[in-house]
Order: C-alpha cells, then structure tokens, then sequence
C-alpha cells in the first residue's frame, strides 16, 4: 500500500489528515516536526507519494523541509499548510521552485485538499463521495455505551446555520484583541512584575537562550511586559515597532498556534527582519498568551543568536509555560479591579462567603461539564455533567487531585498521551489553558479544554475548568482567506 507522510504537530489536525489519506488509499504517517520527518524517511525503504507538511516546525522548518524532500524523494507530491498567512504566501512564492502542489488553510475546508488528494493519486472521485466527519451535516446519534445521554446536548441534529459573512474579520478580530488588553490594563510604563519576570527568566533557563521575553502586541508596536537578555535600545524601549515583531504573525494567526523559525537567517519569510539583518537575534519560539475566551494577547517567547534544536516536545513544554503566565496576567487583571472589595471580605464570614463565590463561579462558568480547583490543584466542585462525560459520580471528583483526575479522564480521549502532554500546566500557581482534543467516540467529537484563574475573597485563588463540545463549532466556522482565494494556489 502506498503510504502518505503528514508533518504536523497538533494531533487534532493530523487525525482529519490521516481520514483524508486513507481515504485515497494512501497509508497515513504522522511525524510532529521536521527532525521525526527525515528520521521516517530515513526508516522506510518506499518513498512517500504524498507529503503534507506544516510551514511552522520545530527543529527544521517546512521550507527547509520542503527543500530536502526535493532532494530526497523528487517525486513525491507536496502540499504544504500553515495557520500563518505570510507562511503560505511565501511557499506560494516558492510554488514553482520547489514544485509544490498547493497551499493550504490550516483550517480552511477539507473539500479543497481531498480534491487536491484524488488528483493527485489519480484516483476517480465516486459521485457521492462518502462525507468525512469534519465536513458532513451530522445525524442524529445513536446511544453511546462510553457517552450515555450526551447526544442531545453535546450534537444538536442539524448545525447551526453560520453565513460566511458571520465570521469575524481581522480588523473585528483585532479591535476585540486590542479591547481586552486595554480592559485588562495591562500596558504601562512600571517596571516588570516581579513574579512576571522571574516566569521569563525560568523560561529563558530552561530553554537555554540568552533572550527571553513576555510580549503583549499593541496597535502599532510589541511592548515587552517582562524580558530577559535586552541590551541597548530595546531594553530602553522595552518593545519595538510591530512590522519588526515575529510575535505579530502569533496573533493574526488563522488559530492560536506556536510559532517556531527554527533558523530566520535562513527563512523566507523572516530573513529580512530589521532584527535578524541587525543580529539581535537568529532564531524564534513563540507561545500564544491567551485567555479563556480565546483571544491572543501577545506571546512567551524565546529568541537565540544561533539556530533554535528544539523539538515539538519542548514546544508543547513552551505553551504549558506560557499557560502559567496567561494565568498570572488574568488573575492580577482580576485582583486589580476587586482589591478593594477583598479586603472588606477578610472578616469572620469569609467561610460562608467563600462556599458562595465558590458556586457562583461554578455557575456563572457553566457550559459543559465544570470543575473548579484550589490554589492546591484539588478539586472543589465538579457538575453532574462533568462527572457523566469523567465516567464517575461527583462525590468521586471533588477531593480528587488534578494529576489523579487528568491521567483517569486522557482514557476517555482518542491519542490520551497527546492529551497528557497538552494539559501539561506547571506545578503550581495559575494558568489560562485552551486546547481540542477528539473524544474516543464515534462520530468523531472534538473536546475543548478551558481553563482560567479564578480570585477568592481569602486572598487565594482557585481554577475554573471548562470541557465544551465544539465539534460542531470546528466544522462550520469559515476561516478568513488569503491571497489567490485563500485555500490553494492549485485549483
């Protein structure tokens, strides 16, 4: 059987991947950055008919990797995708040079690569092409044995209507974006948290890099909140212009998604930078900041005068960073605004007030299935709900430890080691996590973990965890094109 290689980190996007390859024939391979890419090329004796690479990697990035590939198995057919909009435009600038097939949306509707897939294999596409999950209309479900009674909550029969025109533009996108930091007051001129800085000076240690930086992305600049390693102009500036600032495409990314140029001295894209030209810095890995509800407010990254040998592992260990200081920026957003009306609840009622605020969390954050945790990571509130979708009661989940809880309920999911390492927060203080994951079900479902810092009037904090169905939400939600109609350079 011929086999189709897919170079892709998120395991969410690689599973619809693999349905659309074994939907031609092609046996699906999955490697999460470039480095695993050449090491399967180098395993298998067969050369791959197909290669389906994202631009962003780790290790060796999709250009370098597209042009290694050219080398090494000229014949293969290449088709390359990115969340990062000026990514795609420079692999189609390099279409031709590079013979690439097309140039994908990340996100974009999975109908244009399958009809990219059957011209390619040279296969005839049957007259009712029988509908992937991530595109069709879904049924009505039957009973589930693992899910009983979610159907009719968690998939309604029809989708919801959505009109293309519904979907938030950028310029709506942005000013919402723009919104928030400013609501959250979160520019001035003080100097760096305490705490904030010694986050990116953890950051900078463990990645063993001279820069590192906690970057908020403005209307016309990148403003440096905290920072490791700046020197001259940027350290008096603390930002700079937002045309100079990798952590800019971050935030007009189609998805929330790291971004890492493994070497920029090297990249289409960056290689003109005013900071790589200046040498400030050679290499980039930048993790999104961002809340709850999904907006990106700027970036953790990392920056180093050579080229970056970072895996997809430590990428993953770089969002579960970035996680913690989302959640330090949300908190403190929440403390500054309520400090006063804490310490009037410090007194003899704070118990009673406490197990008020606690349910009015619970309730005010209820969706799917809710769990609110102590500042010690255990468990003080879970739904009925949550314990349906957990497979245990309530009383079993509420003392129950987040370790405990998370390495019981990765069982319940598709790929439950990818679920492990994605939810992977730091040992202690808070965090603002945002992840999907596909349930071990049929029809496939799409999982969305959420997770934010909540303020109890004792002073402490707690977390409030979300578990929502988006299934439907995935499916439907056009995704903002871009230049030659915006899904592919080849059709």
């Amino acid at each position: 059987m011929p086999w189709g290689l897919i170079v892709e980190p998120n395991t969410v996007s690689s599973s619809k991947f693999s349905a659309l390859f074994a939907d031609v024939g092609l046996e699906p391979i999955v490697a999460r950055d470039g480095a695993a890419a050449k090491a399967l090329l180098l395993q298998r004796t067969e050369a791959p008919r197909v290669v389906l690479t994202e631009l962003s990697l780790a290790g060796i990035d999709g250009f370098q990797l597209i042009r290694e590939l050219r080398q090494s198995v000229p014949q293969a057919h290449i088709l390359a995708i990115s969340s990062f909009v000026k990514l795609r435009n420079a692999a189609l600038d390099q279409k031709q040079q590079f013979n690439i097939e097309a140039v994908f949306a990340k996100y974009g509707p999975l109908e244009s690569i399958r009809r990219t897939l059957y011209r390619v294999m040279g296969v005839k596409r049957p007259e009712a092409l029988p509908a992937l999950a991530m595109d069709a209309a879904l049924p009505t479900l039957p009973e589930l044995p693992l899910l009983p009674l979610l159907e009719a909550r968690l998939l309604p029969t029809e989708p919801p209507a959505r009109s293309p025109a519904a979907a938030p533009t950028l310029s709506q996108r942005e000013q919402v974006r723009l919104a928030t930091i400013a609501h959250m007051n979160l520019a001035d001129d003080e100097a760096p948290e305490e705490l904030l800085q010694s986050l990116v000076q953890e950051t900078a240690r463990t990645f063993n890099v001279p820069i590192a930086l906690l970057s908020l992305v403005l209307k016309d600049r990148q403003w440096f909140k905290a920072h490791v390693g700046l020197s001259g102009k940027l350290l008096q500036d603390r930002g700079t212009e937002r045309e100079a600032a990798l952590c800019a495409h971050v935030v007009e990314a189609d998805a929330a998604e790291p971004l890492v140029v493994p070497d920029a001295a090297t990249h289409p894209v960056f290689s003109s930078n005013r900071l790589v030209r200046e040498g400030v810095f050679r290499s980039y890995a930048g993790a999104p900041l961002i809340t709850r509800e999904g907006t990106v407010l700027g970036t953790l990254c990392i920056l180093d005068h050579k080229p970056l040998a970072i895996s997809a592992e430590q990428v993953a260990g770089l969002v579960a960073l970035a996680r913690r200081v989302a959640g330090e920026i949300d908190l403190r957003a929440q403390l500054r605004k309520s400090q006063r009306a804490l310490s009037q609840e410090r007194d003899a009622h704070v118990a009673v007030r406490l197990q008020t605020d606690v349910l009015a969390a619970a309730l005010n954050g209820l969706e799917d299935g809710v769990l609110l945790f102590d500042h010690r990571r255990v468990i003080l509130f879970a739904n009925e709900y949550m314990a349906l979708l957990a497979d245990k009661s309530v009383p079993q989940l509420t003392g129950m430890h987040r370790d405990a809880f998370i390495r019981a309920f990765s069982a319940r999911f598709k790929d439950s080691a990818d679920f492990l390492q994605r939810v992977l927060i730091p040992a202690d203080g808070p965090y603002v996590g945002r992840e999907d994951f596909e349930l071990n079900c049929f029809p496939r479902r799409i999982i969305r973990w959420t997770s934010r810092p909540v303020a109890f009037p004792d002073g402490n904090f707690g977390q409030l965890t979300v578990y929502r169905d988006v299934t439907n939400e995935i499916e439907f939600t056009p995704v903002r094109t871009f230049r030659e109609s915006g899904v592919s350079s080849a059709e």
